[in-house]
């Protein structure tokens, strides 16, 4: 039986709790997991133990480059690694490796330039999805099962220090998928004067508010603060308000109905995303077209704020 082939490209933190996933999958894998850094690697393969049986049916090769794949035959790539340079290494792996399907971590990109780049290599292949994966998840699809509402939904998700430039993607998606609208407009007034530095080296984040409007109404509102508050997300769509606390694994409607779940591992879904593609050709996450509409207006906007706020002025976002 031949397996199936997966490239798992950036192995690092994110990366490591993927090659987690694809350990739990119940088809037989040939896993390539490539990261020029040693230490991800080894991180990767810490995890891989914490996880893997002895009768594993997965074959796993750990690489610094995709050097010795060229020509190979590649059923999904899982691209893991920094926004940074994603653009042109999308164009190389698409070159050199014969790929089936793709599945693309966020940040896609950092400017709507390399957006563009990747929309266009990626349009021809079958089905090439970005992990906004609050859609494949069973407790968010029960909460939505339990609102019905045909009310444009007005959202609030605050916290602290929860990286609000680089995560703000994943809420943009969750009220698209909620709403069923696109996004139209981000206003940025409510940022913080100036940018930080993130914990990640070389990336930046930024406190404050972001509103997003979309196209029937719905209202998207993410504020990070940096004082101490608990990270809530508030969803009122009209018949229904909910208080969804990810947290602690629980959601409460106004009238006191609660629902608990959880919000799912990266660990948890890539098998079954894998699972999903390999049977059906298709998953839950949306599809590169959907996230690249809204990563454009989100990185138009921040950029602007950047170039607005910096004295470094900048033609790529430095997030990730």
């Amino acid at each position: 039986f031949m397996k199936y082939k997966i490239a798992l490209i950036g192995a690092g933190e994110i990366g490591s709790r993927h090659l987690q996933g694809l350990i739990k999958c119940h088809i037989p894998l040939k896993i390539f997991a490539i990261d020029p850094s040693d230490e991800s690697l080894n991180k990767s393969k810490i995890r891989m133990n914490e996880v893997i049986s002895s009768n594993s049916p997965h074959k796993i090769e750990f690489l610094n480059n995709h050097e010795s794949l060229v020509g190979k035959n590649i059923d999904i790539v899982i691209l893991s690694s920094s926004a940074k340079g994603r653009a042109e290494l999308i164009l190389d792996l698409s070159n050199r490796l014969n790929i089936r399907y793709w599945v693309l971590e966020k940040v896609l990109a950092q400017n709507e330039d390399e957006l563009k780049k990747i929309l266009n290599e990626l349009t021809p292949y079958p089905g090439a999805w970005v992990n906004t994966p609050r859609r494949m998840m069973s407790w968010y699809k029960e909460i939505i099962k339990l609102s019905p509402s045909k009310a444009p939904l007005d959202c609030l998700v605050s916290g602290k220090e929860w990286g609000l430039a680089c995560n703000a993607i994943h809420f943009l998606d969750l009220v698209a998928w909620w709403s069923g609208e696109q996004i139209q407009s981000i206003s940025l007034e409510n940022l913080a004067p100036k940018w930080h530095k993130s914990k990640r080296k070389g990336f930046w984040e930024i406190f404050g508010t972001l509103e997003a409007f979309y196209s029937r109404g719905s209202k998207l509102t993410m504020n990070c603060a940096q004082e101490d508050q608990k990270f809530l997300i508030h969803v009122n769509s009209g018949n229904f308000s909910w208080n969804i606390n990810e947290y602690d694994g629980i959601a409460i409607r106004d009238d006191n109905l609660s629902l608990e779940g959880r919000l799912d591992f990266q660990s948890q879904i890539t098998g079954i995303l894998i699972e999903s593609i390999s049977e059906k050709g298709e998953c839950e996450l949306p599809c590169i077209e959907t996230s690249v509409n809204q990563h454009k207006i989100l990185l138009n906007a921040l950029l602007y704020d950047w170039n607005n706020k910096m004295s470094e002025k900048h033609t790529k976002l430095p997030i990730t």
